[in-house]
């Protein structure tokens, strides 16, 4: 499968579509780069790419599972 990907800085009013592409069947997604979060604030990421403190604010956010009763090995060992 063919694929073009161009990053335009300052988008004009018409884009140019590669010969190869044209009058044919494509499928064109604009994803506007810098975008802000709905708050406002930009997200900043690290170099992972995750939002930087995301696991500070999400560590420790599930529930601590029971205390379970001990189990007693020597019922499951074959050899015992």
């Amino acid at each position: 499968m063919n694929f073009y990907r161009e990053t335009i800085k300052n988008v004009p009013p018409t884009i140019s579509i590669p010969k190869e592409f044209r009058n044919r069947a494509v499928e064109i997604i604009i994803l506007p780069l810098g975008e802000e979060t709905e708050n406002g604030d930009a997200v900043e990421v690290d170099k992972n790419g995750y939002p930087i403190g995301f696991f500070d604010r999400t560590f420790g956010s599930l529930p601590d599972f029971p205390e379970r009763e001990p189990q007693h090995l020597q019922n499951y060992l074959f050899w015992s």
